[in-house]
């Protein structure tokens, strides 16, 4: 009981766990179950400060304990399921007091709104009062959602690899048997196989559902050619139990990255992939994670081309997810896997996974990741890996001038430019600018020195030509 404390103590408030004192007022915490309930369900526990400081119901402006239990029914049209729990502690001054916890499960049936029509949705560690059109695109997405608890007809757990299971409940500190865990779980009733318990424990996915696969092909070239003229080199399908399924690709697709020479930092240079493994393999676990499954007309499709890496998932984005904020917003249309897969360590229950593959391609000089929707049915994440830049390094023609001892003699805003010359080819004097976060006319001093150091040259018409492009010389 004490690590359980413990952790509802000092566990970060995210996604699924969010930490209020008990003197919040009731109908607040009805817009967090209905928030919790609208995403991945989760804990919301009264009567722990945000700091992990345990105030409990003793204190005199703590409100009763009934007033929340109540409180589902006072201000939600419908009340999701959940169960609340009263929990006796040791208080921050050392007295007896009790916190009370609310578990809440997501709901597939239904959006939970209160009496006032208002609607909330958990978004990282923020209950999130939706919009109309949110609502409504809440609405649309509910179908997809629920797919996942449906039962697989004809499945039962002999088609259950005990392997995964075993492995699962490990992950879980547990060792109950096998049906016990699927049940509890919910990924099984009625001696049949949910969608979701299919996907993650068993091998005979391909069975039931072809489409939930994950198929990788490298091109030669840069674009997709067909007939007498196809140009696939590499066509490989991965359809075991996600889990597999996933280490397996992981495994394959760092085969097929080429490697080039990267200036780090002090003038080292550096051997690395094309693309950090970050961004690339959070894309494909988002794909797995937030694709429509009842979309069985296509599936997960990872393309390699010479200059950029495409992965493509079926289905448009979820509710109140759109293109210009994919990097803040968060709904999970899988809520079941997300949570399951969050064991392995490869689902973070923050958004910061998107942001952080924006990070990790500025990281290695790449251009930013590209989200779009094909046909609005499917989202893609285009990753580019500056072919142009590469080629030039390949040749090693500008490797000779960059030594320790150049850095040695360069300022802090020299050296950025260089290396970013070096790692991305040529760059305007606007974009040196945004580099070294100075103004144009700072940046074109800058330039000018490296100039007269003999280090780099331009191409263009004139100084102020806003297309003058800026490159290391041979």
């Amino acid at each position: 009981m004490i690590d359980r404390i413990n952790f509802y103590q000092y566990e970060s408030e995210g996604q699924l766990l969010d930490r209020k004192r008990a003197s919040i007022h009731p109908k607040d915490i009805a817009q967090h179950i209905s928030a919790f309930a609208n995403a991945e369900g989760g804990v919301l526990v009264i009567g722990i400060e945000d700091n992990g400081e345990i105030s409990g119901f003793n204190h005199p402006k703590a409100k009763s304990m009934e007033e929340y239990i109540e409180a589902p029914f006072e201000y939600l049209s419908r009340a999701p399921r959940y169960s609340h729990e009263i929990i006796e502690v040791e208080n921050s001054e050392g007295n007896e007091d009790k916190i009370l916890l609310f578990n809440i499960e997501p709901s597939y049936d239904a959006i939970i709104t209160l009496k006032d029509d208002s609607v909330y949705l958990r978004v990282n560690d923020k209950s999130k009062k939706l919009t109309h059109p949110q609502i409504t695109n809440l609405e649309y997405d509910r179908g997809a959602r629920r797919f996942e608890e449906e039962l697989v007809e004809y499945s039962s757990i002999d088609d259950v690899n005990e392997e995964l299971v075993d492995e699962f409940k490990e992950l879980l500190g547990t060792h109950v048997s096998t049906e016990k865990l699927l049940k509890a779980r919910g990924f099984m009733r009625n001696e049949q196989l949910t969608v979701a318990g299919l996907l993650l424990f068993s091998d005979n996915i391909n069975v039931y559902f072809p489409s939930a696969r994950i198929r990788f092909m490298r091109y030669e070239g840069t674009k997709e050619e067909s007939g007498s003229r196809l140009n696939v080199v590499k066509d490989i399908t991965f359809e075991n139990a996600l889990p597999k399924a996933i280490r397996e690709a992981r495994a394959f697709i760092n085969t097929q990255l080429r490697e080039y020479t990267f200036l780090g930092k002090e003038g080292r240079f550096v051997t690395l992939p094309e693309y950090p493994e970050f961004a690339w393999f959070e894309g494909m676990i988002n794909a797995i994670v937030h694709r429509r499954y009842d979309n069985q007309g296509d599936h997960i499709r990872i393309k390699m081309f010479d200059d950029r890496l495409e992965i493509n998932s079926p289905g448009a984005l979820p509710a109140s997810v759109t293109l210009e904020n994919i990097k803040e917003e968060r709904y999970s249309r899988n809520p079941k896997l997300a949570a399951a897969l969050t064991q392995y360590k490869w689902v973070r229950e923050s958004n910061e996974g998107v942001g952080r593959i924006f990070d990790e391609m500025k990281d290695y000089f790449l251009d930013d990741p590209v989200y779009s929707e094909p046909n609005n049915s499917a989202v893609q994440l285009t990753l580019k890996n500056n072919i142009v830049a590469r080629k030039e390094r390949e040749t090693g023609r500008v490797s000779k001038i960059i030594t320790p001892e150049l850095f040695e003699s360069l300022n802090e805003q020299q050296e950025m430019i260089v290396r970013h010359l070096y790692n991305q080819g040529e760059l305007t004097a606007s974009q040196i600018a945004n580099v070294i976060r100075r103004s144009i006319p700072t940046a074109r001093k800058r330039l000018k020195e490296l100039e007269e150091m003999n280090i780099i040259s331009t191409h263009g018409s004139s100084k102020n030509d806003p297309k003058r492009t800026y490159y290391l010389l041979d």
